[in-house]
C-alpha cells in the first residue's frame, strides 16, 4: 500500500463502497427499487468505481491482484444470490457487466496505478494557493 496522508480516508472508502456493493446483492430484490434498464449500468459503475479507488491506493506491483480480486467479488456475490438468497438469481450478464467495470477501469489507469499519490499532492498545492 502506498504512504498515503489521507490512507484512512481512502481505505473507508474502498470498503464502505464494496459493503454497499455487498448489501445491494445481497438484501432481498424487493428492497431496492427497481432500476428497469439501468441494472447493468449500474453493475459497471459499482465495479468501475471500487476498481478505480483500488487502484489509487495500491503499488504498481498490486494493481493485477486488485483486479483479479474485484473480479472474484463479482463472480462470489452471483454465485451468493443463487445460493444464500431465496428472492436472488445469479445472473450471467451482471456478472458480464461488473467484469467490463473492472477491465475499462484497469484500462484507464493501467499506467497510473497509485493514482491516489498524485491526487493528493494536487490538492495540498490547490490549498497552499
Amino acid at each position: 500500500m502506498l504512504e498515503l496522508r489521507y490512507r484512512g480516508i481512502w481505505i473507508a472508502l474502498v470498503w464502505l463502497l464494496a459493503a454497499l456493493i455487498i448489501i445491494a446483492s445481497l438484501v432481498p430484490s424487493g428492497e431496492i427499487g427497481g432500476a428497469g434498464g439501468l441494472d447493468k449500468l449500474g453493475h459497471f459503475a459499482s465495479y468501475f468505481t471500487l476498481t478505480l479507488l483500488c487502484t489509487g491506493i495500491v503499488a504498481r506491483a498490486t494493481g493485477p491482484w486488485v483486479i483479479v480480486s474485484v473480479i472474484l467479488l463479482g463472480l462470489a456475490l452471483e454465485a451468493a444470490q443463487a445460493l444464500l438468497t431465496e428472492t436472488r438469481t445469479a445472473d450471467w450478464t451482471d456478472a458480464l457487466a461488473n467484469t467490463t467495470g473492472v477491465l475499462t477501469a484497469w484500462w484507464l489507469v493501467r499506467g497510473r496505478i497509485g493514482w491516489a499519490l498524485a491526487a493528493e499532492a494536487w490538492l495540498a498545492g490547490r490549498r497552499q494557493h
